[in-house]
């Protein structure tokens, strides 16, 4: 048996425990959203988010849910534009299940909230990647939600690789307005070893709170930034792509 069927066994024997362990298990917070992005300059031909016009749609499904030993966090995208590899609609999807170490009896404390293993499966049009590793919830100042993964990565690009995953969630106000100050970032490298860096920083209004609706619409801005070594002319490239959001918390 290769070393990639074996890590590719490996990674959904991790991601089938952490999903069987989590059906008998009481679901202890669960939410899910809805988000439409309108995006301009988009012209990342590594991706094929690449339009004539740099225009381009998305509406995503975003899901969160705790249990007892872990959490899951999944979405998909469905985009649409003129792309110019001819199709003028893709799908996108992520799954990240963790099962938290310290909920089964092993310590933590300090800055660690929870902390333990983690998963990724990332599927999109002529793309894949699979990624097993660990995780932790951060206790910091001010951030209702700071965190960090760590992961051995495969994919059909890079291959074998790694990939480091910070995200968080800072909640504000400015007068009467309450705003949220949330991302990612994921740093990789590609078949050369060259860095891969992707980040989608939001900056959210909670336009629902104004009608009486606390925490169910929110409207602002999502910025897409992706730096890579450009396959065409092997020069680093910078995708920086502005998109107006509107998100829908459905329950």
């Amino acid at each position: 048996m290769n070393l990639h069927r074996v890590i590719v066994r490996a990674v959904a024997g991790a991601m089938l425990v952490a999903a069987v362990a989590a059906a008998p298990a009481r679901a202890e917070f669960g939410t899910t959203n809805f988000q439409l992005l309108q995006g301009y300059s988009f012209d990342d031909n590594l991706l094929g988010y690449d339009t004539p016009t740099g225009n381009m749609t998305t509406v995503t499904v975003n899901h969160f849910s705790t249990w007892a030993y872990g959490d899951n966090f999944a979405f998909v995208d469905m985009q649409r534009g003129n792309f110019k590899d001819g199709k003028g609609a893709t799908l996108y999807g992520e799954w990240h299940p963790r099962l938290f170490l310290d909920r089964l009896g092993l310590p933590t404390g300090g800055i660690l909230k929870h902390w333990g293993l983690a998963g990724e499966l990332n599927q999109g049009r002529g793309f894949y990647a699979y990624m097993a590793g660990v995780g932790a919830d951060l206790k910091l100042p001010g951030f209702a939600v700071a965190g960090l993964n760590v992961y051995y990565r495969y994919d059909n690009f890079a291959y074998h690789t790694w990939q480091v995953s910070p995200f968080w969630i800072v909640p504000f106000g400015v007068g009467p307005a309450r705003l949220t100050f949330g991302g990612f970032v994921d740093v990789t490298t590609n078949r050369d070893k060259e860095l891969d860096v992707m980040a989608q920083p939001q900056l959210l209004v909670d336009v629902g709170a104004f009608a009486g609706a606390p925490g169910k619409l929110r409207a602002g801005v999502e910025w897409y930034l992706h730096s890579y070594v450009n396959f065409v002319d092997g020069e680093r490239k910078l995708v920086s792509a502005p998109q107006a959001m509107l998100q829908w918390v459905a329950f």
